[in-house]
């Protein structure tokens, strides 16, 4: 879901980073997940890597929400955003969760939905206008962008992501993809799919809600459930009042970046000259490279502060083994 759910914005981010070169930064934000190991880390940083995944799943409520909100809610986005981590906040604070067999269809819904999509695309023949060619090195930094919609555990939905992308550049062109602020929309409008905005609205509550719900439940994962979520959604709120989804997307894609270049770096001190944490950690930082100053700074401070407040915290009390 929560792939479906950041391309919403993505593609736009993608798209002015990187023009026709969004296809090969795919392909950058994959390879950058399957490279990364995992393996475990050295108990002295265990506190490190755990505020530091902390963060990086709780800035994706944000991003969902904001994505949410700029869709359904344009009239008042951040007050919407701010709403719906809220409402997520206290769903999760009284247990609620999604069984795996209703995570199963909505992925079901939305890979529908993707394939829906790429077909009006192709279908109806794009309005030309003028065309500007991206630098081959904006790859770089459209993989920066995409890479915190992927992980080892969703590389198998991967193949949806060059297709839903392809499908956009080809219909409204790297230009016009790069300036909306809701692409799918956008996307929709320019095929003369308008009678669908209301199965799009479907398609992103399916797509952000859930992605919401199941970011919070990871970055409260090993704190105490109600305290825990309260806190956490909390912080989220302030995120979602504050930042609009490019930025949102920038700031989680320097989380998820520093997170990655962190555990590859421990692996090499762990393990040694491990090659795939080598070449992960060379990449990382050069996706890194490409992401704005300003969320780079952005981050080492959200970094630092969920680092120090996960430390400080107690953990979840452990379940007791059987057997």
């Amino acid at each position: 879901m929560q792939v479906g759910a950041g391309l919403l914005i993505a593609l736009a981010v993608g798209a002015a980073a990187g023009g026709w070169w969004l296809l090969a930064g795919v392909v950058l934000a994959g390879l950058l997940a399957w490279l990364t190991p995992c393996a475990e880390v050295p108990h002295r940083a265990e506190p490190l890597v755990a505020g530091t995944r902390m963060v990086v799943r709780l800035a994706g409520m944000p991003l969902f929400a904001s994505v949410f909100a700029a869709y359904l809610v344009p009239g008042q986005p951040r007050i919407a955003a701010v709403v719906l981590v809220l409402l997520v906040t206290i769903a999760d604070a009284l247990g609620f969760s999604l069984p795996r067999y209703a995570r199963g269809w909505l992925l079901g819904i939305l890979l529908v939905g993707a394939a829906g999509l790429v077909a009006l695309c192709l279908a109806i023949s794009p309005e030309r206008g003028a065309g500007e060619h991206q630098a081959f090195t904006g790859m770089f930094a459209a993989g920066a962008a995409l890479f915190p919609l992927l992980n080892k555990r969703n590389l198998g939905s991967l193949a949806a992501v060059p297709a839903v992308c392809a499908a956009a550049l080809y219909q409204l062109g790297p230009v016009r993809l790069g300036l909306s602020k809701v692409p799918v929309r956008d996307l929709l409008a320019a095929v003369d799919g308008q009678p669908l905005y209301p199965l799009l609205a479907g398609i992103v509550v399916v797509a952000t809600v859930p992605a919401a719900l199941r970011a919070l439940a990871g970055a409260r994962a090993d704190l105490p459930r109600r305290p825990g979520a309260v806190a956490c959604g909390l912080a989220a709120a302030v995120g979602a009042a504050l930042l609009e989804p490019e930025q949102a997307l920038l700031l989680v894609a320097a989380l998820a970046l520093a997170e990655v270049l962190i555990v590859n770096l421990l692996t090499i001190s762990a393990q040694g000259r491990d090659v795939r944490a080598v070449l992960a950690a060379a990449l990382a930082i050069t996706l890194l490279a490409w992401v704005p100053p300003r969320y780079l700074l952005l981050a080492v401070l959200v970094l630092a502060l969920g680092v120090t407040a996960r430390t400080r915290a107690p953990s979840a009390p452990r379940p007791p083994r059987t057997g």
